[in-house]
């Protein structure tokens, strides 16, 4: 009688279980994603969180910079926020993803990652932004490859400035738990358009010139 019992009390806890699971996959498939931005952007060792002109830059900051020009090295790194909204009445859960980034409609992804170590909990009808940290390599954006135009262009991929559009493109792939077995939604595209200048004034060019020759 008492192993019936216990039988029983298992079976309705797996069936809870179960039940609760089933509830947090309904609610991420309502979620909306989309992608909310980028930001701390570092390039060269240089973190541009309030970094917008050369004007910004410390002379150590400007060798960085120079060297990094120097190596063709033009690899960003930045957290892209992907806004996740949940406006169902019970909480959503998120054990992982995957990604994928694109620039400008390239076919071959230009950055590809995952995280597994981190869940992200979207509350009842709230909204959460979820970090994905990436490298982006800026070499077939920036044209003139000097400090001051790479500088303006991260300022416009945080939306802090104006030029040319370029488009971002990352397919997200949210994982999420049922029962013991992580379970993958299908890929979900966001694409956001970003301003990334080609110009830079008269000014900037003649100063990053002058701090280029007093380095020589």
């Amino acid at each position: 009688m008492k192993r019936n019992t216990l039988i029983i009390i298992l079976c309705c806890s797996i069936i809870a279980f179960s039940g609760c699971s089933i509830l947090q996959f309904s609610n991420l498939l309502n979620c909306k994603f989309a992608m909310a931005g980028v930001r701390n952007v570092t390039w060269a060792g240089i973190n541009f969180s309030n970094v917008n002109s050369l004007q910004d830059l410390s002379i150590t900051n400007m060798t960085k910079a120079l060297d990094a020009i120097k190596r063709m090295d033009f690899t960003i790194t930045c957290d892209v926020n992907v806004k996740t909204e949940n406006n169902t009445n019970r909480m959503a859960r998120l054990i992982g993803y995957d990604y994928e980034l694109f620039l400008n409609g390239q076919p071959n992804a230009i950055a590809k990652g995952s995280s597994r170590d981190r869940e992200y909990i979207i509350p009842a009808n709230s909204t959460v932004e979820i970090p994905i940290p990436v490298s982006m390599d800026l070499v077939s954006v920036v044209k003139n490859r000097e400090v001051g135009s790479i500088i303006q262009c991260i300022r416009d991929i945080q939306g802090k400035g104006n030029g040319t559009s370029s488009d971002v493109t990352v397919k997200f792939t949210p994982y999420l738990s049922l029962g013991r077995a992580p379970i993958h939604l299908s890929p979900i595209t966001l694409t956001k358009t970003f301003q990334s200048s080609e110009k830079m004034s008269k000014r900037e060019k003649k100063q990053t010139s002058n701090t280029a020759k007093s380095k020589r």
